[in-house]
């Protein structure tokens, strides 16, 4: 089989290129490849190319009916199998934020590793090397550092033009709106709680896996953390990582807790950075959500009851990383319940911890993101 792809490979890569835009999310369709696909919809690059997504479902995408968009099926021993080298050898553009794009191998194929945020965890060794890569994406000088020692590599090709899906938290989204409307609250928190060791992989994040894999705190906790947000009229959503197996998860049909995986927001067509930009805080742990959510100046508690576990496992990219956390640390239940309390009450310590460290995490404090990457791009206007 290997020898009849190779040799696919071959021949596929002998076509000439065509006006073609592929994308990959592992998240599925989200991340900064969602939008910067909604932006190149909004320049009506559709009308100049074929944009292809590939994804784990396209049966998901039927209430797509954007012209000349395809999803079709990531893998798959298949006639699209053939169908997914094919494009991959002769699509102008390859925009992903996990696995690589494009198999061309003359030059002429633009690869954007987009990435999927700006490691504070070490995550050497997790990627492939950087010459698949034509360009790499990045939010700053220093977030390129990170990212260039994440990846071994590859600081030549760093352009730092900011995270498409940040543009969201300073926009409207129709289904995002549609969804919150129908909720009842007057605080509106935010979890994102990190990718920890899960039984069916063979990815270990953590030295020792908690009860749940999602917090160290106890499940009886979320009904006494439910009581709080009721009282205070707080709305605590949860939305999972995408890798997690949510069969840890014992916390549902709670009254103010609401979880999402990807397959539900898709479902719901909420967008996870406008909901965001629609928060009151954010709660999270290691991930490098933080770093965006920075652009809001908005309150951020730290969830780190496993810091040390995570520390003696897979470890951080800097010395000290508490020195990049500027929000409450919550290491045990009471300090959760203290969070919501300082933010009901307006009390905010991190507003200009906040703002300094976004400086050296953000070049740019806008919503033209997915713009500037298309304008470096010369794609802007919708130009073959």
């Amino acid at each position: 089989m290997k020898q009849i792809m190779h040799a696919l490979l071959a021949l596929f890569r002998l076509f000439p290129m065509k006006n073609i835009i592929l994308f990959e999310s592992m998240s599925g369709f989200q991340d900064n490849s969602k939008a910067l696909f909604e932006e190149m919809i909004a320049q009506n690059l559709n009308q100049t190319y074929k944009l292809i997504w590939f994804v784990a479902n396209p049966n998901d995408m039927k209430n797509r009916h954007d012209a000349n968009v395809h999803f079709m099926k990531k893998s798959g021993i298949t006639r699209k199998s053939l169908r997914y080298l094919y494009y991959n050898c002769v699509a102008k553009y390859c925009f992903y934020t996990h696995e690589v794009l494009g198999y061309r191998t003359d030059d002429k194929q633009i690869r954007f590793f987009l990435t999927h945020g700006t490691p504070l965890k070490d995550s050497r060794g997790c990627f492939g090397p950087t010459e698949n890569h034509t360009y790499i994406l990045s939010t700053s000088v220093f977030a390129a550092e990170l990212r260039a020692t994440s990846l071994l590599g590859g600081a030549q090709k760093m352009q730092v033009l900011g995270f498409p899906r940040n543009d969201a938290m300073f926009r409207d989204d129709e289904g995002t709106n549609q969804f919150l409307a129908k909720q009842d609250y007057e605080k509106l928190v935010v979890w994102l709680p990190t990718f920890k060791h899960i039984n069916n992989s063979d990815r270990v994040d953590f030295k020792m896996d908690s009860e749940q894999d999602v917090s160290l705190m106890s499940p009886d906790f979320f009904h006494t953390l439910n009581d709080k947000l009721a009282e205070t009229r707080t709305l605590l959503i949860i939305k999972f990582h995408p890798n997690q197996d949510l069969s840890f998860v014992s916390f549902t049909n709670l009254s103010h807790i609401k979880t999402f995986s990807n397959v539900e927001m898709l479902r719901e067509r909420v967008d996870l950075y406008a909901l965001l930009g629609k928060s009151d805080a954010l709660i999270t742990d290691f991930s490098s959500v933080y770093f965006d959510y920075l652009l809001l100046n908005k309150p951020i508690g730290f969830e780190l009851g496993d810091i040390l576990n995570y520390s003696s496992g897979r470890g951080f990219l800097v010395e000290e990383p508490l020195d990049y956390m500027p929000g409450k640390k919550i290491r045990e239940e009471a300090d959760f319940l203290h969070f919501i309390e300082q933010l009901v009450s307006n009390q905010d310590d991190y507003v200009l911890e906040r703002a300094k460290l976004c400086i050296k995490m953000n070049l740019h404090h806008d919503n033209n993101s997915a713009k500037r990457i298309l304008e470096f791009l010369g794609m802007d206007g919708a130009i073959a």
